[in-house]
């Protein structure tokens, strides 16, 4: 349920692309690297021809990092010479996600999904997600 709603978003913004990211065209949805399988949410290119990989997210956590950085090096093989960013998008982020990109200068971009596309997936806006830790009794 939870990439469904992810693939609803990502497809709404990548019909919108013009509105939300002017200069920005859609290159494909669902992009494989290759033999590895792997695959990317979402491939743009600006006007100054730089390619983006995107990585939907509901709600973006550290784990994301690493996933977008795998495609960017895949991007980088694939497209030798051109220039590839990652971009997480998300509706919010976990504040040491934000932290770790700004200061490790990581070039990933970190694009907040206007709320008004939460809509298309059926995404519930309320606070992020909270692990709870189960205490067992007795202790």
């Amino acid at each position: 349920m939870k990439f469904e709603r992810e693939t609803r978003v990502r497809d709404l913004y990548a019909r919108d692309i013009r509105e939300v990211r002017p200069g920005e065209r859609v290159i494909g949805k669902e992009c494989r690297y290759g033999e590895s399988g792997m695959r990317v949410d979402l491939r743009t290119v600006d006007t100054s021809d730089l390619i983006r990989e995107w990585e939907f997210k509901i709600y973006a956590r550290y784990e994301s990092l690493g996933q977008i950085q795998v495609y960017v090096y895949q991007a980088l093989c694939a497209n030798p010479g051109r220039q590839v960013r990652g971009v997480i998008a998300a509706f919010d982020f976990q504040p040491e996600l934000r932290q770790t990109v700004r200061s490790l200068s990581l070039n990933i971009e970190l694009v907040t999904i206007p709320h008004w596309m939460a809509q298309a997936g059926g995404v519930p806006l309320s606070a992020p997600p909270v692990n709870v830790v189960k205490i067992p009794k007795g202790i």
